[in-house]
């Protein structure tokens, strides 16, 4: 199942980084577990997209900045705006202030 994202931004300013799915192989995934027995865990549908990297720090390897900075962007969302997210795009937040948001995934 593929999952999409609506993002709103209600309260506050919240900078959202945004890279296409052709990045995955340079993102360091999270390792589900496959204990469950089932063939898709819950840790899969929600977090299939999660990255061991900080994509806000200068600190990341060499590959990182060099193939994946350049077809990834950056937006700040403030009160009222709202981000779709596509299938398979990873993505990172930041508040910049006290703020608040509600996404929906479907």
């Amino acid at each position: 199942m593929i999952y999409v994202c609506y993002l709103v931004q209600v309260v506050g300013y919240k900078s959202v980084w945004l890279a296409p799915p052709s990045a995955s192989p340079l993102m360091q995934p999270v390792q589900h577990s496959q204990e469950s027995g089932h063939s898709m865990d819950i840790d899969e549908l929600t977090m299939g997209n999660t990255s061991r990297l900080d994509v806000f720090s200068s600190d990341s390897s060499k590959e990182f900045p060099d193939q994946v900075v350049p077809s990834s962007m950056t937006a700040t969302l403030g009160p009222g705006d709202m981000l779709f997210f596509p299938p398979g795009w990873w993505h990172a937040m930041r508040s910049e202030s006290t703020s608040f948001s509600i996404s929906m995934w479907f």
